[in-house]
């Protein structure tokens, strides 16, 4: 491999003329656009360093977190704006007069934009330098393994790792490569194969009730994990090949007994990023106001982590349940704390995890619906007309692919339980024999190329 050939500098050189051509092959003006974020974000960072001690330092604060906000408001939302605009002028009696623009929201347009604002923040905390490589920068901002779906990378994890001379490592390399297939497997395997209800439900909703509501109800939140843990591991895997670790963005979240504890195990990256920026500054800044700070900052990062995911009203429905979940629990902890400890713990952790589960199947309907009556007709439908009539419903029989994937799932589920009680199932694979481990790889690739599904494209890509 030509990138554990060269010194330090050519290595990030590798690295950025990998990640541009990468961008550059999905499109050419997507590869300009981003680079030229990336050189206005490089400068501003300089500018504003420079100026760490002097007073113009909150006008460059703001002038770089006003710009990148801008920028990325007026790709993903400013065609939003205009719809909900027109709706209240025709409220007065006028006709709608703002025409929608005419644009192509930038790939990956959501991650560099955060990875950038949290950049420029640290520098504004004097938490660290501004970097003064563009070559460097430029890979903490655009490397291509999370180019397209994240993880929301820290400028102070990523950098550092790039700025050393990663030499070779073959551990590096077969733990890159494992993490990789163990990912392709759960979104190809699993997470394609799952596809096929959920799209097929939410594309035309109105013409579905019952047990095919339900049936999808469940199916999506499997879907989805498997969708995106999968892709996110494979970058993880294609990141260690190159001697880099990415931030992980899951670890088994269907294990958690709370909303808050769900979002400490879910799009981790995202949640944490909210949390240090958004959540944390908030409640010190208003902590003369006590709970109701809490509140108010816990409702003002889910509306952010709720729209950053699209322009949609639904998006903003998801990130209002979420915010009032976990508001409620930061309420009544005490309350429910004392009830709990007079109840049978197997059976508060069995009941606790179960509702956290349900309580995102029932959010996701908004997330996966076209718009908010589709997901209103969803939940008042998931009862209605009940027949458990399962012969010749093309939902679950149109292949053996559904059942494949569920099975695989439930395979994956078993494997995150041992991993939640301690186990290290990773390690203790390794420390099988050449031919079991081997046997381990082939059939996972077997799997991967006779069972692969009929989803073509990552859900996260959209964001």
């Amino acid at each position: 491999m030509v990138y554990y050939k060269v010194g330090k500098t050519m290595k990030q050189w590798v690295l950025f003329l990998s990640s541009a051509v990468f961008i550059g092959i999905i499109s050419p003006n997507i590869l300009l656009f981003t680079l030229l974020f990336v050189t206005i974000n490089y400068f501003l960072g300089k500018w504003l360093y420079n100026n760490i001690l002097t007073n113009k330092r909150l006008f460059i604060f703001w002038l770089a977190i006003g710009l990148d906000i801008g920028i990325l408001a007026f790709f993903k939302y400013i065609n939003f704006l205009f719809d909900n605009l027109n709706v209240i002028i025709g409220w007065t009696g006028q006709n709608a007069w703002l025409q929608h623009i005419d644009l192509i929201i930038p790939l990956g347009i959501s991650y560099y934009t955060f990875q950038a604002l949290g950049y420029i923040i640290r520098i504004n905390r004097k938490a660290e330098k501004a970097e003064t490589n563009f070559v460097l920068f430029a890979n903490y901002m655009i490397f291509f393994p999370k180019f397209l779906a994240g993880p929301v990378e820290r400028s102070a994890h990523f950098l550092p790792q790039v700025n050393n001379n990663i030499t070779f490592s073959q551990e590096n390399v077969s733990a890159g490569l494992r993490l990789f297939l163990w990912g392709m497997f759960k979104k190809v395997v699993i997470g394609d194969n799952l596809a096929g209800p959920v799209n097929l439900v939410f594309s035309n909703v109105e013409n579905y009730s019952g047990i095919s509501l339900m049936l999808v109800f469940i199916v999506q939140t499997l879907h989805l994990y498997c969708d995106f843990s999968g892709y996110t591991d494979m970058a993880l895997g294609i990141g260690r090949v190159f001697g880099i670790k990415l931030i992980d963005n899951f670890n088994r979240p269907f294990f958690s007994r709370t909303v808050g504890e769900f979002w400490r195990r879910w799009h981790i990256s995202l949640s944490s990023w909210c949390n240090d920026f958004i959540y944390n500054p908030f409640i010190i800044k208003y902590r003369r106001f006590g709970n109701r700070a809490a509140i108010t900052g816990i409702f003002i990062t889910f509306f952010v982590i709720g729209i950053w995911h699209g322009a949609n009203w639904t998006f903003v429905v998801v990130g209002v349940l979420q915010g009032l979940a976990i508001s409620y629990e930061f309420i009544t902890r005490r309350k429910r704390m004392n009830i709990i400890s007079r109840m049978n713990p197997v059976l508060v952790k069995f009941a606790s995890r179960l509702m956290v589960f349900i309580f995102f199947c029932f959010t996701l309907v908004f997330f996966n619906s076209k718009d908010i009556g589709d997901a209103w007709y969803f939940i008042t439908h998931l009862f209605q007309d009940v027949e458990l009539k399962f012969s010749g419903n093309k939902l679950i029989f149109n292949s053996a692919a559904f059942f494949i994937g569920l099975s695989a799932f439930g395979v994956l589920m078993f494997l995150e339980y041992f991993e939640e009680k301690g186990v290290n199932v990773s390690k203790l694979f390794l420390r099988q024999s050449r031919w079991v481990r081997w046997s381990g790889y082939y059939l996972l690739m077997a799997m991967i190329f006779y069972f692969s599904g009929a989803g073509s494209t990552f859900v996260y890509l959209q964001f």
